[in-house]
C-alpha cells in the first residue's frame, strides 16, 4: 500500500487518510465483521457506530459515517483492480524496492492493456500484508455463528436447511439472493445445495441412533475442522491468506460439515475454489 496520503471527497470536503488511518480502519472493520456487524453487503447501524467510536478513539479523529463508507468503497475498489490486474499469475512476487509486484515491463505491458487503471500500481501496489486485510474486509464471509453465508457462495444458511427438514417440499428455489447468477453458479449452488441435504439428512440419523446415549464429542465440531486444517501444513501453510480464510470459513457449519466429509484428496482444492469463488 502507499505511504503516501489519500484524499476522498465525502460530498462537502476532503479526508486525509494516510497508511496508520487506512490500516487502523480496516483493523476496526475486520473486528466488526467477525463479530457479525455485516450480515449482508452492509454493516449494521451497530457496526458503523462501533467503527465510528473505536477509531476516534484510537485516533482521536471523527469521521462521518459516509466519510468511512467513501473510504470502504475506494478500497474495495482499489482491491478489485489490483486482483484484476494479477489475474490467474499466482507465480508473482514481491519487490519490496518498487514496492509493487516483482514482473518484467512486458509483463506490465500486457497487463496494462487488459487494465489500464491499474497504471498507479506500476510505482505503487498493494503489498502482501495489506492485501490480506483487504481481503478479510471484501470476501464472502459475512457473520460467524452457525448462521453464517457466503452470500457469493450459494451456501444455505442453517436456518433454512432447518426448515426444508420440516418441509421437505419447500424448494431451494425459496431461497433468492436478489441477483441473477449464471448457469454455472446456479449449478454450482445447487450441487452443494443438494450435497448439504444429504449430510443434514445423514446428521439427523446419527443424532436418533444416538439419543439415548451419553453425549459424545460432535464430529463436525470447529476443534475437529482446525485440527484437519493444522494438518494440511504442506498444502495450506499456517498465516497465509487461505489458513486465514478457511478459519472464518469453518465458522459456518454447513461449511464445517462439509469440508470434513468430503474426500481428503480435494479439501485443499475445495476451500481454494470457495475462496476464489468469494
Amino acid at each position: 500500500m502507499s505511504t503516501s496520503a489519500v484524499e476522498v471527497s465525502d460530498g462537502k470536503g476532503k479526508v486525509m487518510w494516510d497508511k496508520r488511518l487506512t490500516e487502523i480502519f480496516c483493523d476496526i472493520c475486520i473486528k466488526e465483521i467477525l463479530k457479525g456487524n455485516r450480515p449482508g453487503t452492509h454493516f449494521t447501524r451497530d457496526g458503523w457506530l462501533k467503527i465510528m467510536t473505536n477509531f476516534e478513539k484510537e485516533t482521536g479523529k471523527g469521521f462521518s459515517q459516509r466519510q468511512f463508507k467513501n473510504r470502504w468503497d475506494a478500497l474495495k475498489k482499489k482491491r478489485k483492480a489490483w486482483k484484476k490486474l494479477k489475474g490467474e499469475d499466482t507465480g508473482l512476487g514481491w519487490n519490496p524496492i518498487k514496492r509493487t509486484v516483482d514482473a518484467s515491463d512486458e509483463w506490465w505491458e500486457s497487463r496494462l492493456q487488459v487494465v489500464p487503471e491499474a497504471k498507479k500500481f506500476k510505482t505503487s501496489g498493494i503489498d502482501p500484508e495489506f492485501e490480506g486485510k483487504l481481503d478479510q474486509m471484501f470476501m464472502g464471509i459475512v457473520a460467524t455463528g452457525d448462521k453464517a453465508c457466503a452470500p457469493s457462495s450459494g451456501t444455505l444458511p442453517t436456518d433454512f436447511l432447518e426448515d426444508k427438514r420440516k418441509n421437505p417440499e419447500m424448494s431451494s428455489s425459496h431461497f433468492k439472493t436478489g441477483r441473477k447468477k449464471s448457469s454455472k453458479q446456479i449449478g454450482g449452488a445447487a450441487r452443494l445445495s443438494n450435497q448439504i441435504e444429504k449430510l443434514c439428512n445423514a446428521a439427523d440419523s446419527m443424532s436418533q441412533a444416538t439419543s439415548s446415549l451419553t453425549p459424545v464429542m460432535d464430529p463436525f465440531g470447529i476443534p475437529q475442522a482446525v485440527k484437519m486444517l493444522d494438518s494440511m501444513s504442506e498444502e495450506i501453510p499456517e498465516a497465509s491468506p487461505l489458513y486465514f480464510f478457511a478459519l472464518r470459513l469453518l465458522l459456518n457449519k454447513d461449511k464445517r460439515i462439509m469440508f470434513l466429509s468430503i474426500n481428503p484428496k480435494i479439501r485443499a482444492l475445495w476451500l481454494k475454489t470457495e475462496m476464489e469463488d468469494s
